[in-house]
């Protein structure tokens, strides 16, 4: 194969390693917008869950000041019967019901107490996060500004480089175009690597002698058994060297 048209190929490998590489950085932007938006996330969901529960210790209050104002009606008719009744039994009976509804007073008055220093609480975290959240709002414009603007410039350097690629596969040989594109399909990236003295430049797998030598001398193209990728020999022939003495050792023995 001539030099031209292994570099041509190498050219357009050359433009695909670059699109690869534009591509897995524009997929990378999403995450890392999601990751500068986190902390917000995060404390979004608390400040709503705070106010849910603010809404529901409103409600509960309501109802145990509801529940408490019956109880101290109860314990003042209680008491106010206390000079009615006329046996031992019945007056006994009603201070019975008079310390039960004290205890249920005393008990509600700690529930509402509870509820309150549970709402005060949640209204001091709810003014951090505010503050919090303003910091990092602001943070975050600036993150999600700088992505926005790789974003655009991702896009730009890709459709460049796409229209690049038109350009170069046109002047491969449609036989070299075929082949590469069959290694790149079967995700076999880079499709060619130089040779490394008698080894594959991808995995380093030894190649038999004839090989080497079919690649150094003869400028072919030889898959790798061990990987698939194709060998080639670079302008200059580097690890010629080494690949004509395996040669030579081999036509010694």
């Amino acid at each position: 194969m001539s030099e031209e048209k292994l570099d041509r190929l190498l050219a357009l490998q050359e433009v695909d390693m670059e699109i690869v590489a534009l591509e897995e950085r524009r997929e990378e932007i999403p995450r890392r917008r999601a990751e500068a938006a986190q902390e917000i996330t995060a404390l979004e969901e608390e400040q709503s869950r705070l106010q849910d529960a603010l809404e529901r210790i409103r409600l509960d209050r309501r109802q145990r000041e509801s529940e408490l104002e019956t109880e101290r009606s109860q314990l003042e008719r209680y008491e106010n019967q206390l000079n009615e009744v006329k046996t031992n039994v019945a007056y006994s009976a009603l201070l019975t019901e008079i310390q039960g509804a004290k205890r249920k007073v005393e008990e509600l008055e700690e529930e509402i107490l509870e509820l309150m220093e549970q709402r005060e609480e949640h209204e001091e975290r709810l003014e951090e996060i505010d503050v919090e959240l303003d910091e990092k709002r602001a943070s975050a414009a600036d993150e999600l500004d700088a992505l926005a603007a790789e974003e655009n410039e991702v896009e730009a350097a890709l459709k460049e480089k796409r229209e690049r690629r038109e350009e170069l596969a046109e002047r491969v040989d449609s036989r070299l175009r075929q082949l590469y594109r069959r290694l790149r399909r079967r995700r076999r990236f880079p499709a060619l690597v130089p040779l490394r003295g008698q080894a594959c430049g991808a995995c380093y797998g030894r190649l038999p002698p004839q090989v080497v030598r079919e690649i150094t001398h003869d400028g072919a193209l030889h898959p790798c058994e061990a990987c698939g990728v194709l060998v080639y020999t670079e302008p200059g022939g580097s690890g010629t060297g080494a690949a004509e003495a395996a040669g030579e050792s081999a036509d010694a023995r």
